[in-house]
């Protein structure tokens, strides 16, 4: 299933209360159409939000938003890209050897 985005815009920022009453709004309408909220992220000044979702398409998430009367800037499609784990730095020549002894 397609990952897909949801971008917004608040001004004023994003209130506690307006983030309760637009997911509580959202909720079942999201349900209803199979699509699944996977992670959101706030920014500090509560100007902006982006939503991951996975759902069979973009206009299928439109729908949702629209049935639940919750505004949004864009909905785009993407593919996740994930960086492994990093990786530890290279030791130090000598790094780990007793002193006195060579390694």
């Amino acid at each position: 299933m397609p990952y897909l985005i949801v971008e917004y815009r608040f001004d004023p920022p994003l209130t506690d209360e307006g983030l309760r009453t637009a997911f509580g709004a959202l909720a079942p309408c999201l349900e209803v159409r199979g699509i699944r909220r996977l992670r959101s992220w706030l920014a500090e000044d509560r100007r902006n939000m982006l939503c991951e979702f996975q759902a069979a398409d973009a206009q299928t998430v439109r729908e949702a938003y629209q049935s639940a009367h919750v505004p949004y800037a864009r909905v785009w499609s993407g593919q996740l890209f994930e960086f492994g784990p990093p990786e530890a730095p290279a030791p130090a020549p000598g790094a780990g050897a007793e002193p006195g002894r060579e390694g």
